[in-house]
């Protein structure tokens, strides 16, 4: 019997995390203008690709799936906005360096390019030009959004250790 339980539980663990190799990824990124006409400006923001075709070897660019961000009461997204690139996401050997996405907005009428990093994220950053030519800069920091299956397996432990706890207590009494 302790058998059987044991290997349904190891079963159930093992499919919770199997799954989760390739799948639609979802960051999230926030930080401020250092620089210029909105210094000290902040912007949030999110986006999702999908990484199936990530091979982890060289650099690679994955199209975009969703984007959205916050900046100046605005929210800026792929429909509201004037793309002047590719919206990708960077990478170098399976490692994430960072958006690469640039567009134009006439409200507020700013301009702005989110540019990756060369070794890894954190060197990445954000650019921005008005119609007046204001321009100044803002680093960018990024953040992944754990997967349901995360969750789960989370769950499932604590689960099981709750259970060995009980079983251990009774076995003292």
């Amino acid at each position: 019997m302790k058998y059987t339980l044991k290997s349904l539980l190891l079963a159930a663990l093992l499919g919770a995390v199997l799954p989760a190799q390739a799948a639609i990824q979802n960051y999230n990124f926030s930080g401020a203008m250092d620089s210029g006409h909105y210094n000290g400006a902040s912007f949030s923001g999110s986006f999702s690709f999908d990484d199936a075709s990530l091979t982890a070897s060289g650099s690679e660019w994955i199209n975009l799936n969703s984007i959205n961000m916050h900046f100046l009461s605005s929210t800026f997204t792929q429909a509201n906005t004037l793309a002047l690139s590719d919206m990708d996401v960077a990478f170098q050997d399976g490692a994430l360096l960072g958006l690469e996405w640039s567009v134009n907005s006439s409200t507020p009428n700013v301009g702005f390019s989110f540019i990756a990093g060369i070794v890894d994220a954190s060197d990445a950053y954000v650019i921005y030009d008005t119609n007046l030519g204001n321009s100044g800069a803002g680093s960018v920091i990024y953040a992944a959004v754990p997967e349901p299956e995360s969750y789960a397996m989370l769950l499932a432990g604590l689960g099981l250790l709750g259970w060995t706890t009980c079983r251990a207590k009774k076995s003292d009494d």
